[in-house]
């Protein structure tokens, strides 16, 4: 399940031109950052665990964000 809104959270993140710095920690605050976009908190938790899910799996996350 959470493959299927990390994957195209990923696809938006590499929409980004310039990205600078470590690869990983600037993921996690797009993430934050596109997750927040919101003022209604009701996704609150599922925010939290969605970071917590990338947190965890940072080697496999980090692979697919160097992938074209």
């Amino acid at each position: 399940m959470m493959e299927n809104i990390i994957d195209p959270l990923i696809f938006e993140f590499k929409k980004i031109k310039r990205i600078r710095g470590d690869l990983f920690k600037n993921f996690l605050s797009f993430v934050h950052l596109y997750l927040t976009g919101t003022k209604d908190d009701k996704y609150k938790e599922i925010k939290l665990k969605l970071l917590k899910y990338i947190v965890a799996n940072e080697k496999t996350i980090t692979m697919k964000l160097v992938q074209n």
